[in-house]
């Protein structure tokens, strides 16, 4: 697992260093976007699939729902599943959150068959609304940089989701 180690450092390194950009700064939430392709992308391989194999599309509308997730990712061109990020500070459990927005877009989202929430910090795994997996990285995604750490159990969840 030294791989998936190197992998989640990277991906806090690039969080904290967007997200503490002293010169400028931006929505937390938009800060995490690059560094989490690339963690995605990076896990993808990890868990089997070849290099180009798993895509990333931003801001899919999903009219039926009159909502838009941040990304809907496909593996070899197929439709996989959607992910929801939220700002560090808003955690990646859904059910537990506070802001009448994100508990308006909730309801909306977990009416898809695979999706995950996230906010750097950790990830939950939903299937027609059912929680099937949650796994918090260790560290703090704002402070961690590259000590952040994640247990094996991030590769069996992005394996489950990719599937």
């Amino acid at each position: 697992m030294a791989k998936l180690a190197e992998i989640v450092a990277n991906f806090g390194a690039a969080a904290k260093g967007k997200l503490a950009n002293k010169a400028v700064t931006g929505a937390p939430e938009d800060q995490l976007r690059a560094p989490l392709e690339a963690l995605i992308l990076q896990l993808a391989e990890l868990a089997g699939h070849r290099k180009n194999a798993v895509k990333l599309v931003g801001e899919t509308t999903l009219a039926h729902l009159s909502t838009r997730p941040d990304y809907a990712v496909s593996v070899r061109d197929a439709l996989a599943g959607f992910i929801e990020v939220k700002a560090p500070s808003k955690g990646f459990d859904p059910r537990r959150f506070t802001d009448e927005h994100d508990k308006k877009q909730w309801k909306k989202l977990m009416t898809l068959p695979n999706l995950i929430y996230t906010d750097g910090n950790g990830f939950t795994l939903w299937q027609d609304g059912e929680l099937r997996a949650s796994v918090a990285l260790e560290g703090d995604i704002e402070k961690s940089g590259a000590k952040l750490a994640a247990p094996p159990s991030l590769l069996g969840l992005f394996t489950d989701f990719l599937a």
